[in-house]
């Protein structure tokens, strides 16, 4: 490929990655400026340099940007061929239900006959393979390298969390979206945006990142959803929840230990393959638990309909859906049930517990990894659902853990983050057990548990390998 007048044989913005030939980005990021590795660059081989700085160096050209993130996106899309443009790309974004509906969305398309592609915080699958990836939204690298391999794999649909990190740092800059996902709008991620109108921002760019006459997806329930499609007029609006005048809503929900509802398409449709989705009402029954898990079939089913898939299609694939890891996974029903979830902000809490009020247990014992590294506020409102629900438990036994055994230094708990969380609880008169290991209290957990008892594991990545440590000690 060339560039600015250079043949380029790589790019990134990594200077340990540069080869003979490559493009080197200069990024200034949170904790490190590339700016300070462009001399590492040029000695690895780099043949141009962009940077937003003002910059000469003799020998080898050095390109002023506006914006190196973008330039960074700009420079991966032409080399690998715009690789969406050849694919129906989907986005979901939102505080929670990312990951549930992303893969309910996936098994829906591949029991409809499509082949799929998923990116998002379980990682890339592509088929039956997978990718760990650290962040939710890859980096443009990674991102743009697997969309093309996606490409060549001949994959027809790509479903994508992105996350308001990735679409703050354009991280999926010049991608086309051919639909657009909101699930909800909460708290979360404050320690990065500051403010909730930032958060939002940062959302609604994966909406004015749509093609034109590409599908926004909004939750309607969501007080913030519309939001997003301010200044917005060349997208099919498609809306759903449980509001009377979603265009796809449900009714007679039944919750207990599984969801059932009737979905109803309540104005036809015309789908990106120019199918026509007509008005009708349709039975759904899935395996899935939580008032939550309706929101985030809805989300999937409407993107479903959105791409063409027919109801009676979308039903029947449902009905044998069972659910992901830590979404409110039963990982052990005998004598007692152990329920694990990915709860990482206030909203994940108040679903765990609004879900487990249908359930029947003598004690609730809970095990709760309190959230490092993403600062005290977090921590703080998390304390509060959890103490506010804790208080109203007749016969309930809680359990903070740091995870000093189970976490890396990027998730490890700060001690202002566990005075936040000990000193709402302290204060609303909640008793609780505190260990550094999370192994320590999933082991004094599982001592006192008793028939019929419910035990909740709680937690972002803290609790991550919380449901390997409890099987290795139950040896299941």
């Amino acid at each position: 490929m060339k560039t600015d007048g250079i043949n380029i044989t790589g790019i990134t913005c990594d200077s340990s990655k540069v080869k003979k030939g490559f493009a080197f980005v200069a990024i200034k990021g949170i904790k490190k400026d590339g700016n300070q590795y462009i001399n590492d660059a040029i000695k690895r081989g780099a043949s141009i340099i962009y940077t937003e700085n003002d910059i000469k160096i003799d020998n080898i050209p050095v390109i002023r940007v506006g914006n190196s993130r973008k330039k960074l996106a700009e420079l991966l899309n032409e080399y690998y061929d715009y690789p969406s443009k050849k694919l129906i790309l989907v986005g979901i974004t939102g505080t929670n239900g990312k990951t549930t509906s992303s893969y309910i969305l996936e098994h829906i398309l591949k029991n409809a006959g499509l082949k799929t592609g998923v990116m998002g915080t379980l990682g890339i699958k592509l088929g039956e393979r997978h990718i760990q990836t650290n962040l939710t939204t890859p980096e443009p690298e990674v991102l743009f390298h697997q969309l093309n391999e996606m490409v060549k794999e001949k994959v027809e649909v790509v479903i994508m969390e992105v996350s308001s990190h990735g679409l703050k740092q354009e991280r999926v800059y010049g991608l086309d979206f051919d639909i657009a996902i909101h699930t909800n709008i909460g708290y979360d991620h404050m320690n990065f945006h500051k403010t909730k109108s930032d958060y939002i921002k940062s959302k609604k760019i994966l909406f004015d990142l749509l093609k034109k006459n590409g599908i926004s997806i909004i939750n309607l329930d969501d007080k913030d959803g519309l939001k997003l499609m301010e200044g917005n007029t060349s997208t099919l609006v498609v809306t759903y929840g449980l509001n009377p005048k979603s265009s796809i809503t449900a009714s007679s929900l039944k919750l207990q230990d599984s969801i059932s509802f009737n979905l109803c398409i309540q104005r036809g449709m015309t789908a990106l393959n120019s199918v026509e989705i007509e008005p009708m009402e349709i039975p759904i029954s899935m395996r899935l638990i939580g008032r939550h898990n309706i929101y985030n079939s809805l989300a999937a089913i409407s993107g479903a309909l959105s791409i063409g898939i027919q109801p009676h299609t979308i039903a029947k694939a449902l009905t044998d859906f069972n659910g992901i890891n830590r979404r409110l996974s039963i990982i052990f029903n005998k004598d007692y049930l152990i329920i694990d979830d990915f709860c990482h902000n206030p909203q994940g809490y108040e679903v765990i517990f609004e879900t487990i009020q249908s359930l029947n247990f003598n004690k609730l014992i809970i095990v709760n990894a309190i959230r490092g590294s993403r600062g005290a506020q977090i921590n703080r409102n998390n304390a509060k659902v959890l103490g506010s629900w804790c208080s109203t438990m007749k016969n309930m036994i809680l359990f903070l853990t740091l995870s000093k055994d189970a976490i890396g230094a990027e998730d490890s708990v700060k001690s202002s983050e566990l005075l936040a969380y000990k000193s709402i609880l302290d204060k609303m008169g909640i008793k609780y057990i505190i260990n550094d290991n999370l192994k320590d209290s999933l082991q004094e957990a599982l001592k006192i548990a008793e028939k019929n008892d419910l035990l909740l594991m709680l937690g972002a990545q803290g609790m991550d390998k919380g449901k390997e440590i409890v099987k290795d000690i139950l040896n299941i």
